[in-house]
């Protein structure tokens, strides 16, 4: 489930750093991801600059004050009490009080009485990434999703169903010291022989699949005969994702898709439970999306509304602020991914599609939005400032 990310601001650093030592030493490692301030300056700073990143403001009534009472974005505020102070309108817990009683509460506050919303009975969240043009960085986008979700604390597979695929999933083959994995094919042949058997496969994808040194989550190695992926139709690419997203061992799956309609790509579609749709500055690109949309809109309305019902559109590769306007108003972009122009200057290895900061940075927010009413992260952190 989703971690919260709590912003702590106390005057006194000698309890900030008990409170981070704590967090970071038990159960809320895993819960928790910490921001600390001792200086009203650089808390006000943060909060004008991130506050969109920002799950909860656990503070003292100066902070508060000093914030007005409201910020932007989605945050909690939650006066930090010591007893003596003037009463603070809104939310409060006493400061000293045992810290995991404290932390319980906040996270019973923000979560609503539960801790986030699980997978319906184990099932990971599928998030698809397509495009209706090649060319506009699905992969990096994925790879990066994947290596951010997983960062967080997620259990992450990462599927790759593009008939050629990226050279990235061999970063890693020799170094992954886990034993020879079945692989895709294998893992398609079995699926249909379990089928034909009537049977439940008897494998874990762990049979299958390895753990990315990179990505930090599962992937299949690439398919060696394009026949494998070019035979898959749309039950075979159902079958894998049902597999998949209903072994119990993952939060999400980042599928990543051939940007041309075929079964695979259909199937994507349908099953997922998020679409990234990706678009760029390009005109070209934006007006044979629309294109695409109003034919999938007349041939096929069922699908269409549910396909643009979860789908969230991006802009990647934008070089300062999307300032065009797509050709239909279901085409909203709600993300922008920066344009890194190393990635175009002959320097866009497979090491530095992951090492970014400002890509990093966007693709944080685009998983933000994404994990808006629904969560499969965890993670812990502390930083004092």
């Amino acid at each position: 489930m989703l971690p919260v990310r709590l912003v702590l601001a106390v005057q006194d650093e000698q309890y900030i750093e008990p409170f981070l030592h704590y967090v970071r030493c038990s159960e809320f490692a895993r819960r928790l991801i910490m921001t600390a301030f001792s200086r009203t300056e650089a808390f006000l700073k943060y909060l004008s600059e991130s506050a969109e990143m920002v799950d909860v403001v656990l503070a003292e009534k100066s902070f508060l004050e000093a914030v007005g009472g409201e910020i932007s974005g989605r945050s909690v505020l939650i006066c930090l009490s010591d007893g003596d102070q003037e009463a603070f309108p809104g939310r409060q817990l006493s400061k000293y009080q045992p810290l995991h009683l404290l932390l319980s509460s906040l996270i019973e506050t923000v979560r609503g009485g539960s801790e986030g919303i699980a997978p319906v009975d184990g099932r990971a969240k599928v998030i698809g990434v397509t495009s209706t043009v090649g060319g506009c960085g699905k992969t990096t986008v994925a790879l990066n999703m994947a290596r951010q979700l997983a960062a967080e604390g997620a259990k992450v597979f990462y599927l790759n169903l593009e008939t050629i695929q990226s050279g990235f999933v061999l970063e890693g083959q020799e170094t992954r010291g886990d034993g020879h994995r079945a692989g895709l094919a294998r893992l398609l042949y079995d699926l249909k022989a379990a089928e034909d058997r009537q049977e439940p496969l008897k494998f874990p994808v762990s049979a299958y699949a390895y753990r990315h040194p990179l990505l930090q989550g599962d992937t299949f190695g690439p398919l060696d005969n394009l026949n494998e992926l070019l035979e898959m139709e749309r039950k075979d690419t159902a079958e894998l994702l049902d597999y998949i997203a209903g072994s119990g061992l993952y939060d999400t799956v980042i599928v990543d898709t051939d940007s041309f309609p075929n079964g695979r790509t259909e199937m994507v579609l349908e099953k997922s439970d998020k679409l990234v749709w990706l678009v760029t500055e390009d005109g070209t690109v934006l007006r044979k999306t629309g294109v695409w949309l109003a034919h999938l809109e007349r041939s096929r309305p069922a699908l269409y509304n549910s396909v643009i019902g979860k789908t969230l559109f991006a802009a990647n590769r934008v070089s300062s602020e999307f300032a065009v306007s797509p050709p239909r108003k279901d085409m909203t972009v709600e993300v922008t991914l920066s344009f890194i122009p190393a990635w175009s200057q002959g320097n866009r290895d497979n090491g530095s599609l992951m090492h970014s900061p400002i890509y990093q940075r966007d693709v944080m927010k685009l998983c933000r939005v994404l994990n808006t009413g629904w969560a499969g992260v965890e993670e812990a952190g502390g930083a004092t400032r």
